[in-house]
């Protein structure tokens, strides 16, 4: 060990040591700072999980006291343990219960104890089991002591019906003040010892009183009583966040509304909105959905076969619209639809159907649901998978509930109807395309759709195809306005269905040419339509050669075979029976052949290589036919009649690429 030195002057620091004392001194600096902020952390998670505030590390030397002895964890309990104390207490409570009723049952059959004597035994074994519970649950059995609570409960219940519906010793207003007074304490011990159990057993003799007991005192009271009885359970459920009691609650509120349904129809109606109302904001989610549906049907159980109560019916949807946007509940959108609809199916078999009534109501559903997504929309939202299949199902239900009622009287407004909800979802799908593309997508789908089946709906024959053919053009061009594909690819579908209708309907519609004028007549009519538009969509869609080539082909396809129809007709009329066969197959060859050289030469002053293209392709099958089939088959005079009319329609066409190859291959190049 160094001495200082005998002046008592501290020796000067080497330059070693003063570098040595700067490090320990900046490392304790250091240490202080981490220590305070770690103080500082500890303070703050303190104050915001209101903890004491905790003992000092360094207990002073005068305030020292021993430290309580750690209690032992306590141990987890596993499935034995679980099944030991809690499920085999529950069985063995039952168990006691139906040994005491037996042997209950056995003493009075055997005179030993007296109908009174049975109550008052009931009454012990009650509060014994009640007493010893709340000793067994200070005591720290607390298993245990919830299932000798249960028994008591039980026991006491049952000796109170006992009392007034096996031996009426006691009056009806008696038994029923003593059994809720039962089921009260029940309440309340399920929730001092927070046993789930004891709440299930107080919610159901709570319920099944009024059903044990008779209805003496009137619809008003059983329905306040189970008021009452829900609003108990809907603390209880969030005192302790049982959510499932509330099942429970709403499982009981409609059994016992089932039976009160006789009383006056204002009462039923306040407590049925009383229930919604409570249960509508239950925080299971189940719970809600149900009581809407249960709502609807309970309304129209009352007041049927009254049309007003689909009045209520709708307040009822656009309240439970109101529940799902407070709580942000996809599903309660679907339950409100579900429940309106349940409802009106229910009112719709039981009742006689006028026609004003239902249809405005039924017309103010279909707004009310259509309007709930683009008000949606309109706030910023998007709509979810739910909502989206709300507005379909809503369009289809609305217009099959409009059909059947138009159906028996009305059926010259079926069209219009159709056509009006098909218009209302169109403007709906022109608000909600900009913000909600998809949305908008199908509701515009729906309204389409709705438009296809108004014309088989409200016209007859030939007009259908007309009607689709029309609409099968607008709806390209509002696609292609629009830049949306998938519109032209719906047009498609329903050029499709004009293509079938031609088929199989139009083109039989006479029975022989003998049978109409020729040219002018509704057949023709229909063909140059359906070719007009598919040209239409052709030139809309120009600039997708997809889409415009189909269509192009198609509408020349479409003009042609109308026009073989009518040549065959000519036929008909002016040939003999004999001749019949050879006239029809030269005029259908002269008039392809003539087609296409009008093709060719309209090719060739629009410079359309596609019209040039279809001319070649169908003079090309004039010529095959005229080879394979009428140069074996045809007459003479035929024969030889096709040969020169198609050889001068070949010459002609030869033609028109002699006098404008320069400019048709000019066309071609690049």
């Amino acid at each position: 060990m160094t001495r200082p030195p005998a002046d008592g002057k501290l020796a000067e620091l080497t330059p070693e040591d003063q570098e040595r004392l700067d490090a320990i001194t900046n490392a304790l600096a250091g240490m202080v700072r981490r220590q305070t902020e770690i103080e500082g952390r500890l303070e703050r998670l303190e104050v915001a999980l209101k903890l004491p505030p905790a003992v000092s590390a360094v207990p002073e030397p005068s305030a020292s006291r021993p430290a309580p002895p750690l209690s032992p964890p306590s141990p987890k309990s596993g499935i034995e343990t679980a099944f030991g104390l809690t499920w085999l207490s529950r069985i063995g409570v039952i168990t006691v219960v139906l040994a005491l009723a037996f042997f209950f049952e056995y003493a009075f059959e055997n005179h030993w104890i007296s109908e009174t004597s049975r109550i008052g035994l009931g009454l012990l074994c009650g509060a014994v089991a009640l007493f010893f519970g709340e000793r067994l649950w200070k005591g720290g059995q607390r298993t245990f002591a919830q299932a000798l609570t249960a028994a008591g409960i039980a026991f006491l219940y049952l000796s109170f019906w006992a009392a007034f519906t096996l031996y009426h010793l006691i009056p009806q207003p008696a038994a029923f003040a003593l059994m809720l007074l039962t089921t009260a304490a029940a309440g309340v011990l399920a929730v001092r010892y927070e046993s789930l159990a004891i709440a299930v057993l107080a919610l159901a003799v709570g319920y099944a009183t009024p059903l044990l007991l008779g209805s003496a005192a009137g619809t008003w009271f059983v329905l306040a009583y189970v008021l009452i009885l829900n609003l108990g359970a809907a603390a209880a459920a969030r005192a302790r966040r049982w959510r499932w009691l509330e099942a429970l609650a709403l499982a009981g509120s409609v059994i016992l509304f089932a039976t009160e349904t006789h009383g006056p129809h204002w009462v039923s109606t306040m407590f049925v909105c009383l229930y919604y109302a409570q249960f509508a904001i239950a925080p299971l989610l189940p719970v809600s959905l149900v009581a809407q549906v249960w709502a609807g049907i309970a309304l129209v159980a009352v007041w049927s076969p009254a049309a007003g109560v689909l009045a209520l019916i709708l307040a009822l949807a656009v309240a439970g619209l109101a529940v799902a946007e407070w709580r942000n509940w996809a599903a309660g959108v679907s339950a409100s639809f579900v429940g309106f609809w349940i409802a009106y199916g229910f009112w719709y078999r039981i009742s006689p159907t006028p026609l004003a009534p239902p249809f405005l109501v039924l017309t103010g559903g279909f707004l009310v649901f259509l309007g709930w997504p683009a008000w949606r929309v309109w706030r910023g939202w998007t709509l979810r998978l739910q909502e989206l299949l709300v507005m379909a199902l809503n369009a289809a239900f609305y217009f099959g509930a409009g059909y059947s009622l138009l159906e028996p009287h009305y059926r010259g407004f079926e069209g219009l109807f159709a056509v009006s909800a098909a218009l209302t979802l169109a403007g709906a799908a022109r608000l909600l395309w900009v913000r909600d593309p998809q949305g908008g997508m199908l509701a515009a789908g729906i309204a389409c759709a709705l438009l296809v089946l108004a014309a088989p709906i409200q016209l007859v024959g030939y007009r259908v195809t007309l009607a689709w053919a029309l609409e099968a053009a607008a709806l390209t061009w509002i696609g292609t306005r629009l830049v949306r594909p998938a519109a032209v690819y719906v047009a498609g579908g329903i050029f499709v269905l004009v293509l079938l209708r031609l088929a199989f309907i139009d083109s039989g519609m006479y029975a022989g040419g003998r049978s109409y004028p020729l040219l002018a007549n509704a057949r023709l009519l229909v063909y140059v339509v359906s070719a007009i538009s598919l040209w239409a969509t052709a030139w809309w869609s120009r600039s997708q050669p997809r889409f415009a080539l189909p269509a192009y082909v198609g509408g020349h396809g479409v003009l042609l075979w109308g026009l073989g129809l009518e040549v065959a007709g000519w036929a008909e009329r002016t040939s003999a029976p004999q001749n019949l066969r050879s006239v029809t197959s030269t005029s259908i060859s002269v008039l392809v052949a003539a087609y296409a050289v009008v093709l060719v030469a309209a090719g060739v002053s629009q410079r359309s290589a596609a019209s040039r293209v279809l001319g070649v392709v169908l003079i090309g099958l004039v010529v095959l036919k005229l080879y394979l089939y009428d140069v074996w088959l045809l007459g003479q005079f035929y024969r030889m009649a096709a040969f020169a009319i198609l050889g001068v329609l070949l010459l002609v066409m030869s033609y028109f690429y002699s006098r404008f190859r320069g400019s048709i291959e000019s066309w071609w190049r690049p």
